[in-house]
């Protein structure tokens, strides 16, 4: 798999992890909030490589 799509979707499972994490726990942590930043930056960085 390419590096990019390979990144995009890192990116994606990290939201759908924390999103869950956050859902389960009822509760939004600095640890949450941080890592769906992560994820964001992953995927910007995935499309970036893309258009590349």
């Amino acid at each position: 798999m390419e590096q990019w799509k390979m990144s995009i979707l890192v990116g994606v499972v990290l939201i759908v992890l924390a999103a869950t994490f956050a859902i389960l726990r009822k509760s939004i942590s600095i640890w949450t909030i941080l890592i769906i930043i992560l994820a964001i930056i992953d995927i910007a960085l995935g499309l970036y490589r893309k258009n590349r």
